[in-house]
């Protein structure tokens, strides 16, 4: 079994007209003492990523919007109405009020 280092790509994620590299690494840093990396997801909180249609990518994982409609009062994305699930635990919100207007 090939041992993976942090930085090492996970792999190549293509949904909607966009492309995102996964990599292996930490989200905090004292997981480099204690674990081994894992693929690294993009924040798109942080750097907001939209579809052509103006549509933001989020993650399963992110934690509901202000938009966000769900069951539990701590749901995130996955939770939510408005998750279109993608692959690789990346999807797209569809809540007309994250849409972005783009121009043409």
């Amino acid at each position: 079994m090939k041992t993976v280092k942090d930085g090492d790509l996970y792999r190549v994620v293509e949904l909607y007209g966009k492309s995102f590299e996964l990599r292996y690494g930490y989200y905090e840093e004292y997981e480099r003492e204690k674990c081994d990396p894992v693929p690294i997801y993009p924040d798109f909180r942080k750097s907001p990523v939209y579809t052509n249609e103006g549509f933001p990518f989020v993650t399963q994982m992110q934690e509901l919007c202000q938009h966000g409609e769900s069951r539990f009062e701590d749901g995130c994305c996955v939770d939510c109405r408005y998750f279109e699930n993608g692959e690789e635990l990346i999807g797209i919100c569809k809540s007309p009020k994250n849409k972005k207007h783009i121009m043409k």
